[in-house]
């Protein structure tokens, strides 16, 4: 198992199932290489999910009120079917910019298992396992949350079905992708461990140019080909976020459902968004490249000096480079660390309060109506 997990094998097979990086894996050499047969895969299962997507788009644009729910207001079935369509939308431009970019991501990943292979501890494959665990888990709840919550909720068979499998595979694709993403940034951050240790044991050639290389990496390709998925993946847990809490303020809590369905209603709505927001801060804590890009300044301070070029170099590595900031980003809109987690927080709370007070603004509309 820990071999498996060392060469990523497991989320490169996957993501080969999802129809998103369709590779076969050469362990002798690895090397990724993309058959005919990896290529035909790949554009049949774009075909398909461009199609299932435009057709699930096309079918809640034209049938909203299919996907009313009885006791929700007016205000929720709105925001759930723009959650619904923009969720078809996401997937669908997902799925294109991993078919049209799949050489670069090919090369990256190709370039960090190969890094993996050559930097990364064994006590380091338990991450990649635990990871995939947690996605596991959270894919369960995911499922439970949203065949329980919709089912118990009064959505009709034929949107619920719409619903149930949008959902719960966007989930499945998305999470996957995060999840991955945290992986490859773990196998930076070993690499980093790996090129500072070699220059605390003196080896300072080698472990300045492997270091500047894994940061070039992060700041060029890594950022590049993620951060543009990032982007909409983000922007779409962003949306869909208040849900949860907003569907609890709006039925459960107004005595919409009986005492029998209360307790079931309030740990599915509270809960609902969490396997989301989990997969979502995990990605963004994970910030392991910069806090080890700068402990390269406290070991090359301890380095003694010898009064040779030796010190002209380290002065100058140490005034050209540690001032940049390794920061990975969503094409540029905002930094992918922990520093973002306090912004989408605020934002969240803020889309809360705007639905809540059109919510408000809705009651009020209606009681004026019937004098």
């Amino acid at each position: 198992m820990s071999t498996v997990c060392r060469d990523l094998r497991l989320y490169l097979r996957l993501l080969n199932l999802l129809g998103m990086m369709c590779w076969h894996f050469d362990s002798g050499h690895c090397q990724l290489v993309a058959t005919p047969s990896c290529e035909r895969y790949a554009r049949t299962y774009l075909v398909v999910i461009l199609v299932a997507t435009t057709g699930c788009f096309t079918f809640a644009h034209l049938n909203p009120e299919r996907f009313h729910i009885g006791i929700y207001n007016r205000t929720g079935n709105f925001y759930e079917t723009v959650i619904f369509r923009s969720t078809c939308l996401v997937l669908f431009f997902l799925y294109v910019i991993l078919y049209v970019r799949r050489h670069r991501h090919r090369e990256l990943v190709q370039l960090l298992l190969r890094l993996n292979r050559r930097c990364v501890a064994s006590s380091r494959d338990r991450q990649f396992l635990h990871n995939l665990i947690l996605y596991g888990v959270l894919s369960v709840v995911c499922f439970g949350n949203y065949f329980n919550g919709y089912s118990r909720a009064g959505l009709a068979a034929l949107p619920l079905a719409f619903c149930l499998v949008v959902y719960i595979y966007t989930f499945l694709v998305i999470c996957l992708l995060l999840v991955f993403f945290v992986c490859l940034k773990q196998i930076m951050a070993a690499g980093l461990v790996h090129y500072n240790r070699l220059l605390g044991q003196g080896d300072l050639a080698p472990g300045l140019w492997g270091r500047q290389q894994i940061l070039a990496l992060c700041e060029g390709e890594l950022s590049d080909c993620f951060g543009q998925l990032m982007l909409p993946i983000v922007a779409l847990v962003l949306l869909m976020a208040p849900s949860g809490p907003f569907y609890l303020i709006s039925t459960v809590m107004e005595g919409k459902f009986d005492s029998g369905e209360y307790l079931a209603m309030v740990l599915i709505s509270s809960t609902w968004d969490t396997p989301w927001m989990i997969m979502l801060v995990l990605m963004l804590r994970t910030n392991g490249i910069t806090v080890e890009a700068n402990k390269t300044a406290k070991i090359l301070a301890k380095v003694p000096r010898t009064g040779t070029g030796l010190d002209r170099m380290i002065e100058k590595f140490l005034l050209k480079n540690l001032r940049q900031q390794p920061i990975l980003t969503a094409y540029g809109f905002f930094a992918l660390d922990k520093s973002t987690l306090f912004k989408l927080f605020t934002a969240i709370f803020t889309y809360m309060v705007i639905l809540v007070q059109f919510k408000e603004m809705e009651n009020t509309t209606k009681a004026i109506s019937k004098f």
